[in-house]
C-alpha cells in the first residue's frame, strides 16, 4: 500500500519522484527547483477542473508506480541462496566424470516393418503433450505483386544521375555534396582508400582530383565516385567522395501494379480461386502459419500489417485487399485457425511418428543388450551387437554438456551417468540413439572454505530473475491476455 503521508512525501516533501523533478527544473540550471513545484500546487486550488483533474491522475499513476517498486523490492530482496545450495552448485559446475559409452543409433535399424498407426501418435501425443504445447497461428495464403520501375522511370532516373554527376563534379566540398545526395548511409559516402583498395573502375582512370566516375551500376545500385585527394607519399591514401543512388519504381509503376492486385482481390473469393489465378498468372502462391507477434510472414519481412488484419479482421475465407508491404503489394486469404494449446495431430504427424518409431527400435535394442553375456565389456558388446554400435571412453564430462561425443544431443544420457556410482551402468533411449553409460570415476572438488562469493553470485542471479518471474506470476494469476499484437 501507500499511505496519504507517503504520497505527500513523494509530491512535495523529502522524496520528490523523478519525473516530478524532470517537469519542475529550472530550464537554465537543469536542477529540480522546489519552489516552482510548491506555487504549482499552491495554484491548483484555482486552476481549471481539467487541469486539477490532470493532477489528480498524475498522483495516482505515481501512487500505482510505487507500489509496483515496492512488491519489485520487496521480490528481489526476498532472494536468498544459503550455503548448502552454493556448495551443491558448486560441487555440481566442478565434478567431472569418466565413463565408458556405447552407442546404438536409431537410423542403424531398418524401419519397414514398423507401423506408427494414428492410435499410437495420438496415444503418444496424450502422453507427451506438455512437449508439444503451441502458441495460437494463423495459416494463410498469398500472392505477392512485386513492383518494378517502367520504362519512364528509367529515363528520368538517368537524367537524375546526369545531372547529379554535373552538379557533383563542380561542387566545390565533395564530402558534403555526397553525404546530402546519397541514398544509402551518409556515413559511407567518404572513403579513406589504399591504391590497392580502390575499385577498378577508378584505377583505370587518371588519378586526379576532378572527375567523377560513373555511374557504376552494383547489384540494385548505381554509384558516382570522385577522387578528392591523391596520395603524394607512401604514407598517403586516396580520399574518395562517393554517392549511391537507388532505381526505384515511380507512382505510375505502383498504380499499374495495384489496379492488378486490386483486381486480383475483388474477383477471388476462396483458396481454389486463389490458385486459378495464381495459375493463370503463372505466379507462386505462398503460404505460412502467422503467430500473433510474428513481424515477418514468409518471405516478407516486414508485414505487421498483414499480421494485424489476421488477428483483428480475418476470418477463415477472408480475402483481403492489397497491402503495401515495401516493394510489393499482397493479396492474402485466411486459410486456418489454430488454438493455443497442445498442437493438432496432424500438425506434428511427422515428428510423432518418427518418436513413435525410434520408442519401438530402443525397446528391441534394450532387449538384444540385455540378452548379451554379463561378463562383455562395452566395448565387446558394442562389437559383438553391429549396427552401427559404436563405443568410446569420454574423459572430463561435466553434467552441464548436452552432448557426448559420438551420439550429438544427449541430455538424458548426461544426466543418467551423473546419478551413477562408480562401475555402475545403465542403458538410455536418448535423442538419436540407444547410449549404455558406465560410470569408471567421479572427481568430485571439494568446495572452498569461503562460499560466500558462490553464495553472492547465485544471489544475484536469482534476483535478476524475480521481476519477470513475478510478472509472469501475477499474469497467471490473473488470467491476463496479451493483446498488444492487435495493435502494434
Amino acid at each position: 500500500q501507500v499511505s496519504p503521508e507517503e504520497l505527500i512525501d513523494m509530491v512535495q516533501g523529502d522524496h520528490v519522484h523523478p519525473d516530478l523533478q524532470m517537469s519542475f527544473s529550472n530550464p537554465v540550471t537543469q536542477e529540480f527547483d522546489r519552489e516552482r513545484l510548491i506555487a504549482h500546487l499552491q495554484s491548483l486550488s484555482q486552476a481549471p477542473a481539467e487541469q486539477q483533474r490532470q493532477w489528480r491522475d498524475l498522483e495516482y499513476r505515481l501512487a500505482v508506480s510505487r507500489k509496483h517498486e515496492k512488491l519489485s523490492q520487496l521480490m528481489r530482496q526476498s532472494a536468498f541462496v544459503n550455503s548448502l545450495e552454493a556448495r551443491a552448485q558448486h560441487k555440481a559446475a566442478n565434478t567431472t566424470l569418466h565413463v565408458n559409452c556405447l552407442y546404438i543409433p536409431y537410423h542403424a535399424y531398418s524401419e519397414e516393418s514398423i507401423q506408427a498407426d494414428p492410435a499410437k501418435l495420438a496415444q503418444y501425443l496424450a502422453e507427451n503433450k506438455d512437449a508439444y504445447q503451441t502458441e495460437q497461428r494463423r495459416g494463410v495464403q498469398y500472392l505477392v505483386f512485386p513492383v518494378e520501375p517502367i520504362a519512364e522511370d528509367q529515363k528520368s532516373f538517368q537524367e537524375e544521375l546526369e545531372a547529379l554527376k554535373e552538379a557533383f563534379a563542380q561542387a566545390k566540398d565533395a564530402r558534403i555534396f555526397a553525404k546530402v545526395n546519397t541514398d544509402n548511409q551518409p556515413d559511407a559516402s567518404y572513403l579513406y582508400l589504399t591504391s590497392q583498395e580502390l575499385p577498378d573502375v577508378l584505377k583505370a582512370q587518371k588519378r586526379h582530383a576532378a572527375p567523377v566516375v560513373g555511374p557504376v551500376q552494383e547489384g540494385s545500385w548505381h554509384r558516382l565516385y570522385r577522387i578528392v585527394k591523391s596520395p603524394t607519399t607512401e604514407d598517403e591514401v586516396y580520399e574518395v567522395a562517393v554517392i549511391d543512388k537507388k532505381l526505384v519504381p515511380g507512382d505510375n509503376a505502383c498504380d499499374q501494379v495495384f489496379r492488378q492486385a486490386d483486381l486480383c482481390a475483388s474477383t477471388v473469393r476462396d483458396s481454389t480461386q486463389l490458385a486459378e489465378y495464381a495459375a493463370q498468372q503463372d505466379m507462386p502462391v505462398h503460404t505460412a502459419a502467422v503467430s500473433p507477434n510474428d513481424i515477418q510472414v514468409g518471405t516478407l519481412p516486414q508485414a505487421r500489417t498483414l499480421v494485424r488484419w489476421l488477428y483483428n479482421e480475418a476470418k477463415v475465407g477472408t480475402v483481403s485487399s492489397p497491402f503495401e508491404l515495401g516493394e510489393v503489394y499482397v493479396v492474402a486469404i485466411m486459410t486456418g485457425h489454430t488454438l493455443a494449446g497442445t498442437a493438432p495431430l496432424d500438425q506434428v504427424r511427422e515428428e510423432l511418428a518418427s518418436r513413435v518409431i525410434n520408442a519401438y527400435k530402443a525397446s528391441k535394442i534394450i532387449a538384444k543388450l540385455q540378452e548379451a553375456a554379463p561378463s562383455l565389456t562395452l566395448a565387446e558388446q558394442a562389437e559383438q551387437h553391429g549396427h552401427g554400435a559404436r563405443f568410446v571412453t569420454i574423459d572430463n564430462l561435466c553434467f552441464d554438456d548436452d552432448s557426448l561425443q559420438v551420439t550429438g544431443t544427449a541430455r538424458k544420457a548426461v544426466g543418467a551417468a551423473a546419478a551413477l556410482q562408480p562401475g555402475a551402468q545403465t542403458a538410455v533411449a536418448d535423442e538419436h540413439g540407444v547410449v549404455v553409460i558406465e560410470l569408471l570415476s567421479r572427481d568430485s572438488p571439494v568446495p572452498p572454505e569461503d562460499i560466500t562469493t558462490q553464495q553472492g553470485e547465485m544471489t544475484q542471479f536469482s534476483k535478476l530473475k524475480q521481476s519477470d518471474a513475478t510478472l509472469q506470476s501475477l499474469e497467471e494469476l490473473g488470467k491476463i491476455q496479451d493483446y498488444r499484437y492487435r495493435f502494434y
